[in-house]
């Protein structure tokens, strides 16, 4: 059986437009943000997706809310589909990283995928339980559309995956807030069909 997954990036908060790094806490979604959720409930319209699942952060969840507002179907909350855990980081400006934990900041840039930011996770460690999560759910085979409303931390590392691109490697795709990333599972493996979609938001200056 071939199954479709449609990881969707929750719509825009107030820190995505202050440039801070949410991780595991929270902010609320943006009047655009908000926007972006209904105009995906009408992409998702043509999709006629089988079941939503949603990280249980609060912006991943008001999103598939506001998209499920069109389609009507069941939402199940997974933890394991949250942000990155970014720890001592969270809340704070990249710059502000930079100056109140300089030495945590240099061991994160020596080895951002295996470093453990303190109270946090690594790279590697998300990748495992989304990887482990996203497995889970296809050998159920009880689906053939799954949206997933997740977060940029969790959907670049399984892009990376699937395609086998060296971690270190410069990341040469974006994953806007709302976008939707497609994938297929069937007996020959995993293809990617599209990497940050955004043309429900084509014509509506929300990007």
């Amino acid at each position: 059986m071939e199954t479709e997954i449609y990881l969707i990036r929750h719509g825009e908060t107030t820190w995505n437009f202050e440039k801070k790094v949410q991780g595991q806490l929270d902010s609320p979604l943006t009047d655009i943000g908000v926007q972006q959720g209904h105009l995906l409930g009408e992409r998702m319209m043509k999709i006629n997706p089988d079941v939503i699942y949603t990280s249980s952060l609060k912006r991943a969840v008001d999103t598939a809310n506001l998209l499920n507002e069109n389609i009507k179907k069941e939402i199940i909350v997974l933890p394991s589909l949250r942000e990155r855990n970014w720890g001592i980081f969270q809340g704070a400006t990249w710059e502000r990283i930079k100056s109140f934990y300089p030495r945590q900041y240099k061991f994160y840039k020596n080895d951002s995928k295996n470093y453990v930011i303190p109270n946090g996770e690594s790279y590697a460690q998300v990748l495992k339980r989304t990887t482990d999560t996203l497995d889970f759910l296809v050998s159920k085979k009880k689906y053939r559309k799954i949206v997933i409303v997740t977060h940029g931390g969790v959907i670049s590392p399984l892009i990376r995956e699937i395609l086998s691109l060296p971690y270190e490697s410069y990341r040469h795709f974006r994953i806007s807030n709302s976008s939707i990333t497609k994938l297929v599972y069937n007996e020959l493996g995993t293809s990617i069909i599209t990497i940050g979609d955004i043309s429900h938001l084509e014509g509506n200056e929300l990007f």
